[in-house]
């Protein structure tokens, strides 16, 4: 999104806190010391603050790590010479430090989770606490002269709790990965993996919005009924990683790998035989999982164990994109697992719809299109040149 608009014209300074996810902890030496860093992406500048990174990802170890960027962010944004200020949530502190720092210059917001709806549906926070958090969002929405939002249905919710619908943008999302030209045998050889295995992959994150310990579930399943050449892969990092590891420890039929680089990535979806979205039950309103813009161009079919009326389950079953089973359902999964492995013709005509929704949907140009047309439209406001 900065390089679009940097790209476009704009002088763009993000101000940004340290890497930390998916593994809630600080591992690039960079920032081992320090309180700020400034850098440079190409024509973007950043500016770096160092914040609280909590040990354990609950809502305590949220709030602190928020507060802790919010009091150094907010004096950053106060004193840019920026014409317009743009927060990206799920952050509620970004959103907070450029709502109060605004000075009365305009501010937008991309809101790629919703966070109210995500401490609900996660488990991560009780209700009373959620519906706060809710709240909280809404109100600091309701301050921004443009809300982009990454899916019609953030739209609607928020209109429902009363942003006014006037300053709902849809922005989209665009994929940042490049597919392998590797085959699948050849990306296999590479990464050292047996080609012979049929494997499923789930990449990214592994929290509990992710409900990876189904997974798990569904490999003890296929170890107990004696399934062979068969591997449910699980690569990345994330605060349930170390209780997956755990639980997959001596299974044949499953494995927990370490998260890989950027150069590597494209390489794991080119090898996998099926790519696995997987999310916890009951979330449904919460996010637009990320990953889903770099499996449909990975040209590999996609298993999605998701709600059916939720916002990923509704984009894929609308587009005929994915095998959908019930989210939580150890034994549907398997049984999807084997069905794929069975069935070429079906794993070739999901692999086709799934590049297709991508190519429509995910597509760069008209993602970058769009959030240039959002910044446009929070310049028009100002007659600014500029922009944060």
């Amino acid at each position: 999104m900065a390089r679009a608009w940097a790209d476009a014209g704009a002088v763009v300074d993000v101000v940004t806190g340290v890497p930390h996810y998916p593994a809630w902890r600080v591992e690039d030496e960079r920032y081992a010391r320090g309180r700020s860093w400034h850098e440079r992406d190409g024509a973007v500048a950043l500016h770096r603050v160092r914040h609280h990174v909590p040990a354990s990802a609950d809502l305590r170890g949220r709030a602190r790590m928020e507060a802790s960027f919010l009091r150094r962010a907010t004096p950053l944004v106060r004193r840019s010479a920026a014409g317009v200020v743009v927060a990206v949530t799920p952050s509620m502190s970004a959103l907070a430090a450029a709502v109060t720092g605004a000075r009365g210059r305009p501010v937008g917001v991309v809101v790629q989770d919703l966070t109210g709806r995500g401490a609900q549906e996660s488990g991560s926070t009780g209700g009373a606490a959620a519906s706060l958090i809710g709240r909280a969002e809404v109100a600091l929405l309701r301050r921004c002269a443009a809300v982009g939002v990454i899916t019609p249905q953030f739209g609607a919710t928020l209109t429902a709790a009363g942003v006014p619908a006037d300053r709902i943008v849809e922005v989209g999302n665009f994929t940042h990965v490049r597919p392998s030209a590797a085959t699948r045998d050849e990306a296999c050889a590479r990464l050292g993996w047996d080609p012979s295995v049929f494997r499923v992959v789930h990449t990214g994150n592994m929290g509990r919005k992710q409900g990876l310990e189904h997974v798990v579930e569904a490999a003890l399943l296929a170890a107990a009924r004696g399934v062979t050449g068969v591997e449910l892969v699980l690569v990345g990092s994330g605060n349930c990683r170390d209780e997956l590891v755990a639980a997959a420890a001596g299974l044949p039929t499953v494995r927990v790998l370490d998260p890989v680089d950027a150069e590597r990535y494209p390489l794991v979806l080119a090898a996998a035989d099926v790519l696995l979205l997987h999310e916890r039950p009951g979330v449904r309103e919460m996010c637009l999982p990320s990953k889903l813009t770099s499996y449909t161009a990975a040209g590999r079919p996609v298993l999605a164990a998701v709600e059916r009326e939720g916002i990923a389950g509704r984009q894929l079953v609308a587009a005929d994109a994915a095998l959908v089973v019930p989210p939580g359902d150890a034994d549907a999964l398997l049984a999807a697992v084997e069905r794929l492995r069975a069935d070429r013709g079906l794993r070739d005509r999901l692999a086709a719809a799934a590049r297709r929704l991508g190519e429509e949907t995910y597509g760069e140009p008209a993602a970058r299109a769009r959030y240039v047309g959002l910044l446009r439209g929070l310049v028009a406001r100002t007659g600014a040149g500029v922009a944060a």
